[in-house]
């Protein structure tokens, strides 16, 4: 007498293939929740750059609006100082220039400036018309400095010498604040320094 299990070898058949079912539905659940963390990682990790990002963004903002802010204000106080130093005419760049084109037998004894019509009276004395002539002749040829130049009157003294007032209607261009001011007013001060 044979038995057969048909019953038996269906069931080690299937037993196997349910292992081998619910060994895939593992893998297959461990593959899911894998990528179920690493997706909600780099969510999350997405999220922080993002973030970090608009920090950055806001300070890179911030400290540019600062330095927008003390550039800003530096052209402000540069204009101001251009409008004040435009406004404000320096008169020692007369003396200087009156002082360069002085001819030595030249004397002058007044000096009166007129700052709103930009305009000089000199009175002094030569030692003949010939030296008063070259006098006025070199202020002439300062067209940068005097725009026209009259004689008001000239007078021959009994000694020879003549006596004189003239009138210069200056440039506004010897108003302005040069580097030859500036050292003019240096020279001047260390003259003075130099002879107590």
């Amino acid at each position: 007498m044979v038995f057969h299990m048909p019953h038996l070898a269906k069931n080690k058949e299937s037993s196997w293939v349910d292992a081998v079912f619910y060994c895939i539905s593992a893998l297959l659940l461990a593959l899911l929740f894998s990528y179920a963390i690493f997706g909600i990682k780099t969510y999350l990790d997405t999220q922080k750059i993002n973030e970090l990002d608009g920090k950055i963004a806001a300070l890179d903002s911030l400290q540019q609006k600062e330095k927008e802010k003390k550039v800003l204000d530096y052209k402000k106080k540069i204009d101001d100082y251009y409008l004040l130093i435009g406004s404000h005419k320096i008169t020692s760049n007369i003396f200087a220039f009156i002082e360069k084109k002085t001819m030595p037998n030249v004397w002058f004894s007044n000096f009166d400036i007129s700052l709103p019509a930009n305009e000089v009276k000199l009175s002094g004395e030569s030692e003949n018309m010939e030296t008063l002539s070259r006098q006025i002749k070199a202020f002439e040829e300062s067209g940068d400095y005097i725009n026209s130049i009259t004689v008001l009157n000239s007078e021959v003294q009994p000694s020879r010498k003549v006596k004189f007032t003239l009138s210069f209607h200056l440039n506004q261009k010897a108003f302005n604040y040069t580097v030859n001011s500036f050292s003019y007013l240096e020279s001047q001060v260390k003259s003075q320094k130099s002879n107590p």
